[in-house]
């Protein structure tokens, strides 16, 4: 699981099969949001449960 507050700006992540690059947290004031870019270049903004339950860290390798 990933805690919201260790999301890196730029880096790929999945959710629910899809993969999405994070963008930055939405300054929305009633619940903290985060915003998530996919392939297509569309938003999609997700809450911090769902994060923590539901977003996985996607660790690229490099060519040697």
């Amino acid at each position: 699981m990933i805690e919201p507050k260790t999301l890196i700006k730029g880096k790929l992540y999945e959710f629910r099969g899809v993969q999405l690059r994070y963008s930055h947290q939405s300054q929305c004031a009633v619940q903290a949001r985060y915003v998530f870019t996919n392939s297509k270049g569309q938003h999609r903004e997700l809450g911090a449960q769902i994060v923590r339950h539901e977003v996985v860290e996607i660790r690229e390798f490099a060519e040697n």
